[in-house]
């Protein structure tokens, strides 16, 4: 089986930009099937993220084109042990970049990495994700020679 996923609608939101704290995200999901061949599937989705509280709004539509012989794309239409589509899982793996792209750009905490833990991990995230510590050296140690024991490569010719 191999499936090739198309991006053909991005949007994002944030009502309020000084809001970048987070909760969780509540996500929609909606796939259709548009085509079904003798060697490929085409499939028509839609994922929302929606934070809350309610402030940022991620949002990707497209589609999915499954490769593969009927009994392997079928089982991709059965459900995960969290009672979530396969092929709903597979989408959301190859977009889960984009949204954190997204996410990032707006300054708050991304959806998860895996589409059956939706909003259970984004407070651990949000508090793993702070300002870098300023680092000051103390001039006073910092040198202009090389250490001794440093081995540095000298060009050939």
């Amino acid at each position: 089986m191999n499936a090739k996923i198309e991006l053909s609608s991005i949007a994002m939101s944030k009502n309020d930009p000084k809001v970048t704290k987070l909760d969780k995200y509540d996500i929609e999901a909606n796939i259709e099937e548009i085509d079904n061949g003798e060697d490929q599937s085409i499939f028509k989705y839609g994922f929302t993220a929606l934070s809350n509280p309610k402030n940022v709004r991620l949002a990707i539509e497209g589609t999915a084109r499954i490769f593969g012989d009927s009994e392997e794309r079928n089982e991709i239409l059965e459900k995960d042990e969290n009672d979530v589509p396969k092929i709903l899982t597979i989408i959301y793996h190859e977009l889960f970049p984009t949204f954190f792209l997204l996410s990032k750009n707006l300054n708050v905490a991304c959806p998860p990495h895996v589409i059956g833990s939706m909003g259970s991990h984004v407070d651990d995230v949000v508090e793993s994700v702070s300002e870098p510590e300023e680092l000051s050296p103390d001039v006073s140690e910092l040198s202009s020679e090389p250490p001794e024991n440093l081995d540095i490569a000298q060009p050939t010719v």
